[in-house]
């Protein structure tokens, strides 16, 4: 595979008028095969914090095609992977993954290791960057692909800099309305309780779990009382390990199981085994999902960016409200408010209450920075949903659709937290931007996609 690879200087104070340090921002450039140069294709990656770099051989398949005639460019926004990574050390231990609080204490002293100010890393700074960027390589207009988080700089991106964003193709909806935290939580219970509904559907499922729902709550029930600790073999190691599984930890573990539907196929028999006392099959699972998230995504940079244009808008009320509605506990976003208080280096009347956010403040500055709800973005857009997503799911692709005129929504059966790679999706994808326009687009290719099926057991789901 062959690939440039590049830095960019930038200010890492945008908006101050004097001098500031300079930010050396790392880049990938997959260069066209042809000597015919079209508009390229620029990805951005998720999260907030997860590098674009480091995925470059898993998407170069994706954008194959395109590299006929495009180049494809990948940068790590400011904050992430080669681009001053805003790194936190946490123990790669399997207790931690379980963990249902924050390490305060080790996260102010990360804080005050890096030394950055996190009102620098937002998503308005990151978008300028990608402008930069583009000047920088002489492309006139680009191309935008955004995955998750990645589609909310790309609206930014859009917004800020209308004349150069050619079009756009959003996998995993995150739109200026969605708070992250918040939103996850009822967004994980409608996944879940698909789950569920295909448990019942299925012959073999409902004979194992006639109640399936039902077995759940009342085990979250069983651990909120007394949790379960049990001794299990490290899912690496093999070594001996003691295991303390709280309410809080299950139903964390279940969230991120839901974000892929291979993981997901796996959820009915890991109740099923956690009720009887067993938490082998639970670490192992989380375990592979937990080490690539730690390897990939920057703490620092998520923090920045969540907690001044995220948490600031969640509400007491809206929170009991929300965490009335789902497994996920309020404690989870409780969590994430006191470690931005330690991120921010202060209280942050960035953290708001029913009285709103406090203008002139870190959050308030965000804030405007995001690009507003009801903006309208008039170039062609490809807005991809996975049906089964306990994050972006498709009622976020319809909200976004909104402010996108020219945009088309596809729900992707059976996909579940990113769907780039599904089916025929990348043809999809290529016609999008070779066209640039998103209607007439034949979309009949995602008919009867369906997710792997529910386990049975450990050997797998059964004949």
């Amino acid at each position: 595979m062959s690939a440039l690879c590049g830095e960019l200087q930038v200010p890492e104070d945008r908006a101050g008028a004097g001098p500031t340090a300079r930010l050396q921002l790392g880049y990938v450039v997959l260069p066209a095969h042809g000597a015919r140069r079209e508009s390229p294709v620029f990805f951005l990656a998720g999260g907030p914090g997860q590098s674009a770099t480091q995925l470059t051989r898993e998407l170069a398949p994706l954008f194959e095609e395109l590299r006929q005639e495009r180049d494809i460019v990948l940068l790590d926004q400011r904050g992430t992977g080669r681009s001053g990574r805003l790194h936190c050390d946490t123990p790669d231990e399997l207790t931690e993954y379980f963990r249902e609080d924050f390490d305060l204490e080790a996260l102010g002293a990360c804080r005050a290791r890096l030394g950055k100010n996190p009102a620098h890393y937002s998503t308005a700074a990151a978008a300028d960057d990608l402008d930069e960027l583009r000047a920088a390589l002489g492309y006139d207009t680009i191309n935008l692909v955004g995955a998750s988080y990645g589609t909310r700089l790309a609206l930014s991106y859009a917004a800020r800099h209308p004349t150069r964003a050619r079009a756009l193709v959003l996998d995993g909806v995150a739109p200026p309305a969605m708070r992250l935290f918040l939103d996850a939580l009822p967004d994980a219970q409608r996944a879940l309780d698909l789950v569920f509904e295909r448990c019942k559907r299925a012959p073999a499922c409902a004979a194992r779990s006639p109640h399936l729902a039902a077995d759940f709550k009342a085990l979250l029930a069983r651990l909120a009382e007394e949790p379960l600790t049990r001794t299990i073999p490290h899912p690496a190691t093999g070594k001996s390990v003691e295991l303390t599984l709280t309410r809080a930890g299950l139903a964390g573990a279940i969230r991120v199981l839901l974000y892929s539907p291979e993981l997901t196929a796996l959820v009915p028999h890991l109740i099923r085994e956690v009720a009887r006392g067993e938490l082998g099959g639970l670490a192992a699972a989380v375990h592979a999902v937990a080490r690539g998230t730690q390897a990939t995504v920057s703490l620092g940079l998520m923090l920045s960016v969540a907690c001044a244009e995220d948490v600031p808008r969640i509400t007491d009320a809206e929170l009991d409200e929300a965490a009335a509605r789902s497994f996920v506990p309020k404690s989870s976003v409780l969590e994430f408010r006191r470690a931005c208080e330690v991120w921010l280096g202060a209280s942050p009347s960035a953290v708001a209450t029913d009285a709103g956010v406090p203008s002139g403040t870190l959050a308030d500055g965000a804030l405007r920075s995001i690009p507003s709800e009801n903006l309208i973005i008039s170039i062609p857009a490809l807005i991809l949903s996975g049906e089964l997503d306990p994050v972006t799911p498709p009622r976020w692709g319809e909200q976004a659709k909104a402010g996108l005129p020219r945009g088309l929504h596809l729900v992707v059966p059976g996909a579940a937290h990113g769907t780039l790679s599904v089916g025929c999706v990348p043809r999809l994808m290529t016609e999008l931007i070779r066209r640039g326009d998103a209607q007439g687009l034949d979309a009949s290719c995602l008919e009867g996609h369906t997710p792997p099926p529910l386990f049975l057991d450990a050997l797998g789901p059964g004949p």
